[in-house]
């Protein structure tokens, strides 16, 4: 039976795929037949960052629960609080720096766009 609910109690904790930060993967591209590629509960401690890059064939989105940061997306720099949302298109540099004393915390998750 695919996967249709899990626990960030039961979910091991790693690496993200920058080396930065840590995350619990609830859906894996593996997990479900569609093009979601990822579903993740993230954490950046205040000295955590994500260098510039971008996914050319993948869109992001993400939701913060807890802490502050910016997110560079093309030209524009967005201030990271609780209740803020970033949607990142496929192709376009980005880049997460965790600012705050406590953890910046997100959900988020990416989808195939080819």
């Amino acid at each position: 039976m695919e996967r249709i609910t899990a626990s960030l109690k039961h979910l091991e904790r790693e690496l993200t795929a920058h080396a930065q930060g840590s995350k619990q993967v609830f859906l894996r591209n593996d997990d479900t037949p569609t093009n979601v590629t990822q579903v993740a509960y993230g954490q950046f401690s205040s000295t955590d960052y994500c260098e510039l890059h971008a996914h050319p064939t993948m869109e992001e989105c993400f939701f913060f629960l807890k802490g502050t940061g910016i997110y560079t997306v093309g030209n524009q720099a967005i201030l990271l609080q609780q209740g803020v949302f970033v949607r990142i298109p496929a192709g376009v540099l980005h880049r997460l720096e965790a600012t705050g004393i406590e953890p910046l915390e997100c959900v988020y998750f990416g989808v195939a766009t080819a």
